[in-house]
């Protein structure tokens, strides 16, 4: 999302960069230049013996010629460090300069403390004595440093963080120790920089938060930008396509040291699709000053041409380098994001992430040329955002991840979490909600302005529950989370995963029954249902409603297009089977330009509606809409409805589709069904999973939504609520239930499964609670 807030070791010195070629390029003058005779002097550690996965550190007294300092074909510097079984990992230099920050009226100001000065930076992954050399060269030759010794001794550092091999749709160090992650998006500081993350991750990290994702743009931490783009205090000081700003890659050292301090993990983003665009809802459109922008010095006639052109590709390659060199060492990285909603090219994808892990066409280079090498020799995980079926299946991408917001229409992100999980299980890939919240245009804060969370405890749970490997990453943390104190989620959530041994083996959806009432007489209410699917096309057109809600762990899609987008268009369609006579209503929300809606039963129309944005050619006509807006950037109107549309549907079986025949698109805020929901089966969210021997499991009283909190409308408990586990192997089972707003379990019993049966009652639901279900002889998980 976009601005949405307030603001043998032998160690060879390689510029952190990527040498594409030996053709040498015309030099681009920067403020960094020197030109020495080339020499390499000496290497001063940071310490002599360091722990295992701790960091090493050595600065460099090096003379070279060079006019930019990160360009390869100028100047490169590089490690090779050999551990004590022989095994050798090269790592490549960078251009350091140290600063020095303080706070002047609000405001972080970071000056310089220092000349720039080259280092070496890795993080040794086994105990024992290594040994290393520095070597570095320029455009007239080649230097090294005689080879020296490091002692590494054991430590308690689990190391970095990985796919588990038990169980690979989560995640784990690498001694298969769990990394559930808890956490939520920080993705830049206010006016007092990385003063705020000071203040974010004391409170986050002792509410057991333990991840948060960060953005490098160019008002954070950005490394490449355009010098003439407008200064404020959000930018550091950018020169141009191809040279790196010190600042805030000191700035960036600064903030990912809190975060380890704190024992945050951080999943880095390295750029966000408004880079590419203009204009936008934000004006977060940047293309304009883009360095890569042909009108900035770069080599780009449009946006498009990033993906393909081929200085382009490896400009961005000599950046991902740099990334490495300076912080890839750092166990407290999580993952790298190559991009925040950009929808970047398979293609390209693919290839960065193969550069990054030297493999494909980047292994066959780096076994010619030494100084060719997978560009993070500690192989972090990879992601990126959006993401397709496609990019999904690279093998060098290591986790999915999705965003999903409403407008203020989806009362409970629980479903929408747990179905969206079970859609990406397919790829047998660890998968997180990297982002989510009530409204993508405006925070959760203007829905809960008391912060009560109740938002973002539903998404964590559901993301605990549904097989991610996290609970969903809540996006407004500067205007919400911590100004409304919003920690105490937090802790439930991380107690409870703490317990459950997510490394013991994959783990699979509870199968349940659907809660049931075991007493009291049959009454009917309306059953809405929610449509959360994003834009795109929907992964399903057909959905069987049954007087529970959907019988299936799929999506609704939330936009209906009509021919013109035919990339994009399904019809949906929905078997029903109603008890007694009622009706079928679709509530409208936006639509653009035009919309013919047409609601079919049992394939035959039963209600056309013409829908228009436009605004009346007659002043004195009322419009259907509430609202309306011309957007420039698209040529077209879009209007706001809030209208209810709706059929007759008599008693029995029947199927209705919807379809938007003519026009653009419609959105549809929520689907009601008349009479249609059994009290028997009250509206309950019923998540779990099991590995076939223990079992977890949510159960949340569906009305218990941040809507209904914040209105404060009355939540009747529900209560003699049972439903059957299926799955659970025969035999005797220790069932413990937990306060999921503590985070302490509250009561324990014994049942027993049989023929793989086990009845559950669940307690009075009020809100929502969690169990732990394990047999007698075990009492906790790893």
């Amino acid at each position: 999302m976009f601005l949405r807030s307030t603001f043998v070791f032998v160690v060879m010195v390689l510029a952190a960069t990527v040498a594409y070629s030996d053709e040498k390029a015309p030099s681009v003058s920067t403020p960094f230049a020197q030109h020495q005779k080339l020499a390499l002097r000496g290497a001063t550690p940071n310490q002599t013996t360091v722990p295992r996965f701790g960091k090493f550190e050595l600065t460099l007294n090096l003379a070279a010629t060079y006019d930019n300092p990160f360009d390869p074909n100028e100047v490169q510097v590089q490690a090779v460090f050999t551990s004590p079984q022989g095994r050798s990992t090269t790592v490549d230099g960078f251009l350091d300069q140290p600063f020095t920050r303080k706070l002047k009226a609000g405001a972080e100001q970071i000056t310089a403390a220092g000349e720039p000065v080259w280092k070496v930076r890795f993080a040794p992954d086994v105990a024992g004595r290594w040994r290393y050399r520095v070597t570095a060269k320029d455009r007239s030759g080649t230097v090294s440093l005689p080879e020296a010794r490091l002692q590494v001794a054991a430590s308690a550092n689990p190391g970095f963080v990985r796919r588990s091999t038990l169980n690979p749709a989560v995640f784990a160090f690498e001694n298969e120790k769990p990394f559930f992650a808890v956490g939520e998006n920080m993705g830049w500081g206010g006016k007092r920089g990385s003063y705020d993350y000071d203040d974010w991750l004391t409170p986050l990290s002792k509410a057991g938060g333990n991840w948060i994702r960060i953005w490098m743009s160019s008002w954070n931490c950005g490394l490449e930008w355009s010098a003439q783009a407008k200064k404020d205090w959000r930018s550091g000081t950018y020169h141009g396509v191809g040279v790196y700003s010190l600042d805030n890659a000191w700035k960036l050292d600064t903030i990912l040291d809190t975060a380890e301090r704190n024992g945050v993990y951080v999943m880095l983003c390295f750029g966000t699709y408004g880079e590419f665009k203009t204009g936008g809802f934000f004006g977060e459109g940047q293309w304009e000053a883009n360095p890569y922008n042909v009108a900035n010095g770069g080599p780009c006639a449009k946006p498009e041409d990033f993906w393909t052109n081929e200085q382009a590709r490896k400009l961005y390659q000599q950046r991902l380098r740099y990334i490495m060199a300076r912080y890839g060492y750092r166990t407290g990285i999580q993952g790298w994001e190559f991009w925040n909603e950009a929808e970047a090219p398979t293609p390209w994808v693919g290839e960065m992430a193969r550069f990054l892990k030297g493999t494909g066409e980047f292994a066959a280079r780096g076994a010619a040329d030494p100084y060719h090498h997978a560009a993070d020799p500690y192989h972090h995980l990879v992601t990126t955002t959006y993401g397709n079926d496609a990019i999904w299946k690279l093998p060098e991408i290591d986790f999915t991840q999705t965003h999903n917001y409403g407008t203020g229409n989806i009362t409970d992100h629980a479903p929408v979490i747990y179905n969206d999980a079970r859609q990406h299980a397919v790829y047998n890939k660890p998968h997180l909600i990297g982002e989510f919240g009530i409204d993508w245009r405006k925070s959760d804060s203007e829905y809960d302005p008391q912060g009560l969370g109740v938002n973002l405890h539903n998404g964590l749970w559901a993301g605990l529950m549904a097989g991610d490997a996290g609970g969903g990453m809540l996006w407004w943390w500067d205007n919400y989370v911590h100004p409304k104190n919003v920690y105490a989620p937090f802790v439930a959530a991380r107690r409870f995963a703490d317990t459950v041994p997510w490394t013991a083996g994959p783990l699979q959806p509870l199968k349940m029954d659907a809660a049931h009432q075991t007493s009291g007489p049959e009454t009917w209410t309306d059953l809405t249902l929610v449509p959360a699917g994003g834009w795109g096309k929907a992964a399903t057109d057909n959905f069987t409603i049954t007087p529970t809600g959907l019988a299936s762990n799929v999506i609704i899609p939330q936009f209906l297009y009509s021919t013109g987008k035919a990339d994009l268009r399904t019809t949906s369609t929905f078997h029903v089977n109603f008890t007694q006579p009622g009706k079928f209503i679709v509530h409208v929300g936006d639509v653009s330009d035009t919309a013919h809606l047409r609601i079919l039963l049992d394939g035959k129309a039963a209600r056309d509606v013409e829908l228009s944005a436009m605004p009346p050619k007659d002043p004195s006509v009322k419009p259907d809409y509430e609202k309306t807006e011309l957007r420039p950037e698209y040529n077209s109107y879009l209007a706001h409805f809030n209208k209810d549309y709706d059929i007759d549907v008599p008693v029995g079986e029947h199927t209705i589709t919807l379809d938007t025949v003519a026009g653009d698109w419609v959105s549809m805020d929520r689907i009601t069904l008349t009479g249609y929901r059994s009290s028997r089966f009250p509206d309950v969210n019923l998540y779990g999973l099991t590995n076939g021997n223990m079992a977890i499991l949510w159960a949340q009283n569906a009305l218990h939504n941040w809507k209904n909190v914040t209105d404060k409308k009355e939540i009747p408990p529900l209560h003699n609520l049972a439903t059957t586990l299926h799955g659970l192997k025969p035999g005797r089972y220790a069932v413990e239930w937990w306060d999921t707003e503590q985070g302490r379990p509250t009561t324990k019993e014994t049942l027993t499964s049989i023929d793989g049966l086990l009845v559950l009652r669940l307690p009075d639901l009020a809100s929502d609670v969690a169990a732990r279900i394990e047999p007698l002889a075990v009492t906790r998980g790893r």
